[in-house]
């Protein structure tokens, strides 16, 4: 797996697992939703300082986003049905 895909991969599964919508992290690191949905399809490599934004927002370190995860499937979208 390429480095760009491990990041891509990475950002999707932090924010699933804080059960964030793209918006909802969007506004916390003040870019677009379209900044962050191209982040996760491996569109853009984000600057310093953007990810650190995101890695404050997702509450990790920003090292986590190049760690190698054995990810069974990501789900397509969050479920904000099921948020508490």
């Amino acid at each position: 797996m390429k480095l760009n895909e491990v990041f891509c991969n990475n950002v999707k599964y932090f924010r699933y697992r804080k059960r964030y919508t793209q918006e909802h992290v969007a506004e916390l690191t003040e870019t677009s939703v379209t900044y962050i949905s191209q982040l996760e399809l491996g569109h853009h490599t984000p600057s310093f300082e953007k990810l650190d934004a995101l890695a404050k927002a997702l509450e990790v370190e920003p090292f986590e986003f190049y760690v190698r995860r054995d990810f069974k499937k990501l789900p397509a979208r969050v479920d904000m049905l099921d948020s508490e």
